[in-house]
């Protein structure tokens, strides 16, 4: 099961994530506590960006981390050899919603991130994770709330850029509000003891370096789609060219904000 994913697989959206996952890291990981466990099953890998920071923050963790795509998981296999020779990590090229390589009740962890925004059913996914999970164990999710963007000075065309990525990702049978619903989904798939807790990014002239950091993060991450938006005429090379623009313009502009939220959920098999 999977959607088109916006982003393509180029290796320049590769790059954008393994660099994405190392800007966001002390936010993504902070108040994760993994010590007591051992095998951790990580869904929706990708190139491995999120996989390399588990098993160098965690260094105690077997990871066995799951992808659809081989070539994406390609790139994971070369830059993660050292882990794999090591014994600490296993890649495995499956549906995230039909596991069946994997037994049932064999993990005593799992971890998401950035992904069921990208799949048609997240409950299937998270269901056939449960499903993987020794009872008791918890499953922790980083996921999209892309409504919340906010940027101040008003920026006419990075803001219709936004709707057309958000409705181009919700066509293709994404959520890119995904974030909103953790609680219901986990809930409905079974898990119990469901926490979610809105994560916040807010920049503004107290924090002039963090605040131009993640203007320019998010001008990558609307890029990134560009070439798809456009194919499918969702957008014109002007408003690309102007979405830009008014990135750098408010990234330099002192009384510029910029807000963003996003979810952390954490739950038991």
């Amino acid at each position: 099961m999977s959607s088109e994913y916006i982003h393509g697989y180029n290796k320049e959206e590769q790059d954008r994530l393994i660099h994405q996952a190392e800007f966001l890291k002390t936010y993504v990981y902070e108040k994760i506590q993994m010590a007591g466990i051992h095998h951790l099953l990580e869904v929706g890998c990708g190139v491995g960006a999120q996989t390399k920071i588990l098993l160098d923050i965690f260094p105690h963790l077997k990871v066995t981390s799951v992808d659809i795509s081989s070539t994406q998981l390609d790139v994971a296999k070369k830059r993660l050899s050292k882990y794999i020779e090591e014994g600490r990590l296993n890649l495995v090229q499956s549906d995230a919603t039909q596991m069946d390589s994997l037994s049932d009740n064999s993990f005593d962890g799992a971890f998401l991130c950035w992904f069921l925004e990208h799949v048609p059913d997240p409950i299937s996914v998270l269901k056939e994770t449960r499903k993987k999970l020794i009872p008791g164990s918890r499953l922790w999710s980083s996921e999209v709330m892309n409504w919340t963007l906010f940027v101040d000075p008003y920026c006419q065309h990075l803001l219709k850029y936004w709707f057309e990525f958000n409705d181009y990702q919700w066509t293709i049978k994404g959520h890119p509000f995904i974030g909103a619903q953790m609680g219901n989904y986990l809930t409905h798939s079974g898990f119990s003891n469901v926490k979610t807790d809105v994560r916040t990014w807010f920049w503004d002239d107290r924090f002039p370096v963090q605040r131009k950091e993640f203007f320019d993060e998010f001008k990558d991450l609307f890029y990134s789609a560009a070439k798809e938006l456009k194919k499918h005429n969702r957008v014109d090379q002007d408003l690309i060219d102007n979405m830009k623009k008014e990135f750098d313009e408010r990234s330099l502009t002192s009384g510029s904000v910029l807000y963003m939220s996003w979810m952390r959920s954490e739950a038991e098999a």
